[in-house]
């Protein structure tokens, strides 16, 4: 009796010890091609099955994640199985954190485990053995619970999947500022790889991608230390506390970064989060910022939580050239902002430069929101052999600590010169530039069928690795 119950014993330990180990390498499937929640619904607000999965087929993603947060999801999910096991889509279960349960915390209403992680790991490895397609589970909002998600019981939602499935993984959703050598060192034994949504922090946006190489070159040497990789996720549906909705242009960016990434063998792959994967339907809470008829503007903001400095700027620059013949160069623009004559002065300027020459300017303080045209100006002087820089910038006067602003400007018009794109319509044309800092520059293009463009060049991008 004894030695039975060394013998069970021992067989526990290594079991716990295999559920816990780190593997040599980071084992997601690489180049991955992912999609998280928005699926199609039947007309009875339930998850369409076929609808969705020919969706993602359609868009050339191989992985879905299901997000488990109404009290009909986990029977959606069940039915959801196996469509996607015919049809060979790997599924990740998707759990929110405690601070984000439908009874934020308490999660007696998050259904049908509730606050048992434990109880959810067991659930989802006993549906991954019935179910191959089903290889992994994430959490959202990981760091915004590390104090409940302790690396002990992280260890042991964790195993309590992998006993009953050995092969499932688990990946937090974790955001770039926590994802830190303390971090690493403590969870890599529990974790298989880390999902990074993407947001520019700590500036929270979803107009600016220029920080992403920065941000995928550290966080995933950082990871490879522990033989872990990250897997990117692209903000394709509104980030809350933003100025300014993802556009396709934005998405695509940021995939097509995340996709060159993968390739090298950096990280794993791409998520889109919460890519609309029902046709013809806008961006939620997007709508035209452009001036006229167009649906393309130039946008330049400050979010009103973060503070400024004097002399932080961002700014779009582009290259004009004088017609043959002509000696002069007279521009109009159209611009806006959504401050009045009621808010302080100096603070947040609008400003036009030719060759680091400042030819017009205005406080977005000093009219009301409408659209207004510029006086014409000659800029030819502040060209050189007829060819010059003109940048349209956002630029502090002074410091700001919470004084929010979107700035606008569309439709230049040029007379005797030419530019690429002054109405903001297509892509290119424009460099974006910033100091440093929460002062923001992008083109932003309105699209009434967003979620049918946004689904198209998405799976162009992912056709390329198919």
């Amino acid at each position: 009796m004894r030695t039975s119950k060394a013998m069970c014993l021992v067989a526990l330990v290594v079991a716990l010890l295999t559920a816990l180990s780190v593997p040599a390498v980071a084992t997601p499937p690489q180049g991955l091609r992912a999609s998280y929640a928005n699926p199609v619904l039947r007309s009875d607000g339930h998850v369409d099955p076929a609808a969705t999965i020919e969706r993602l087929q359609a868009m050339n993603a191989d992985t879905y994640a299901f997000l488990i947060l109404k009290d009909t999801s986990w029977d959606d999910l069940r039915e959801f199985l196996p469509a996607a096991q015919s049809a060979g889509i790997t599924v990740w279960v998707y759990l929110v954190p405690p601070t984000e349960c439908p009874d934020v915390n308490v999660c007696d209403r998050y259904l049908p485990y509730k606050k048992d992680y434990e109880a959810w790991g067991r659930a989802i490895g006993t549906l991954a053995k019935q179910y191959p397609v089903l290889k992994a589970w994430a959490m959202d909002d990981f760091n915004h619970n590390q104090r409940f998600f302790t690396a002990e019981y992280t260890g042991k939602i964790r195993a309590a999947a992998r006993a009953v499935q050995p092969s499932v993984e688990f990946y937090p959703v974790v955001y770039s500022a926590a994802i830190t050598q303390a971090f690493v060192t403590s969870y890599a034994p529990v974790i298989d790889s880390v999902i990074l949504p993407f947001r520019d922090d700590p500036y929270r946006n979803t107009l600016w991608s220029g920080s992403l190489r920065d941000q995928l070159d550290r966080l995933s040497a950082l990871l490879a230390r522990k033989n872990r990789k990250l897997i990117l996720m692209v903000y394709a549906s509104t980030l809350s506390a933003t100025q300014v909705t993802p556009d396709v242009q934005y998405v695509s960016e940021v995939t097509e970064i995340g996709m060159q990434y993968a390739a090298a063998g950096k990280i794993a792959g791409v998520i889109q989060y919460a890519l609309p994967l029902t046709p013809g339907r806008k961006q939620n809470g997007d709508a035209s910022m452009s001036h006229g008829t167009g649906r393309g503007a130039l946008v330049l903001t400050v979010r009103g939580d973060q503070p400024t400095a004097a002399g932080n700027y961002a700014a779009a620059s582009t290259t004009v050239r004088l017609d043959p013949g002509s000696t002069s160069c007279r521009m109009v623009l159209w611009h806006t902002d959504n401050r009045t004559t009621n808010d302080p002065l100096s603070y947040h300027l609008k400003q036009a430069l030719v060759s680091g020459h400042q030819v017009w300017g205005r406080d977005v303080a000093s009219e009301g929101t409408d659209w207004y045209t510029s006086s014409p100006v000659d800029i030819a002087p502040h060209l050189s052999n007829g060819v010059g820089t003109l940048t349209l910038r956002l630029y502090q006067g002074k410091g700001v600590t919470n004084y929010a602003v979107v700035a606008r400007f569309d439709d230049i018009t040029l007379t005797g010169c030419q530019i690429v794109n002054p109405s903001f319509e297509t892509t290119g044309g424009w460099t974006y530039t910033r100091s440093g800092g929460p002062v923001l520059a992008g083109q932003h293009t309105y699209d009434p069928e967003y979620s049918t463009s946004v689904h198209a060049a998405v799976g162009r991008l992912y056709a390329r690795t198919a």
